[in-house]
């Protein structure tokens, strides 16, 4: 009798602790910046109420030959357990043609994917979106052409933003001019949430879709697969 009770009790908390993830909020921390030869993407992710943390920071290397290099630093902590690891990895034109092969084989192996998409995009929320520019041609009036027409790329690419996902919150930035130098430097940060249990749904609607099993699979693990180590 006692190990029927033991048994339910465990059976009731994973059946709470299962709600409670899903009704967590997955939120993601987007940053890239660009300032003279040095490019970085920071890409944060928090899950289940902050337990899961994954921070991945690309510092971009340049070209290497043929192949763009980059060297990828990622951090994952789950419940005060901290995993480091760093790699020098290279793209080409063999990782661009496996991923486009990949992608054209999940197409074709499920119903309406393209639709799947932009109603899971729908389901993401942007709660912060900001951009900053500072540029300079070395002459007053191109610098002040130039600030102009980033003014209308900054807006029009927030807006294009709106489009695939929920925008909740009201863009910020600014275009600095710098009249005296020439200088580019380009800061882009956003957040983007999604509840846990919408994101599963959204998956199970996925395989739903899928009539290709098989092939979806070894799609999906081509299209994920990390590029290869330089």
């Amino acid at each position: 009798m006692a190990s029927w009770l033991w048994t339910g009790l465990a059976a009731l908390l994973l059946l709470l602790l299962a709600i409670l993830a899903l009704l967590s909020t997955v939120k993601v921390r987007v940053r890239y910046s660009h300032s003279g030869k040095f490019d970085q993407l920071v890409l944060v992710v928090r899950a289940a109420y902050g337990i899961v943390r994954l921070r991945t920071v690309v510092p971009l290397v340049g070209l290497e030959g043929m192949h763009f290099v980059y060297r990828q630093q990622q951090s994952v902590s789950a419940a005060g357990a901290d995993q480091r690891r760093e790699a020098k990895r290279k793209i080409g034109w063999g990782t661009l043609r496996r991923s486009r092969r990949a992608l054209g084989s999940i197409r074709a192996s499920t119903r309406e994917f393209g639709p799947w998409v932009r109603r899971s995009l729908r389901k993401v929320e942007c709660t912060r979106w900001r951009t900053d520019v500072t540029v300079g041609t070395g002459e007053a009036a191109s610098t002040a052409v130039l600030t102009g027409l980033l003014w209308s790329a900054t807006g029009c690419l927030a807006g294009l933003a709106a489009r695939f996902v929920k925008l909740r919150a009201h863009p910020h930035g600014s275009v600095r001019p710098v009249y005296a130098a020439t200088e580019f430097t380009l800061v882009w940060e956003a957040d983007f949430r999604i509840r846990a249990g919408t994101a599963v749904l959204c998956l199970l609607r996925l395989g739903g879709r899928t009539v290709r099993l098989r092939q979806a699979y070894r799609a999906w693990r081509v299209w994920l697969r990390p590029s290869k180590r330089a």
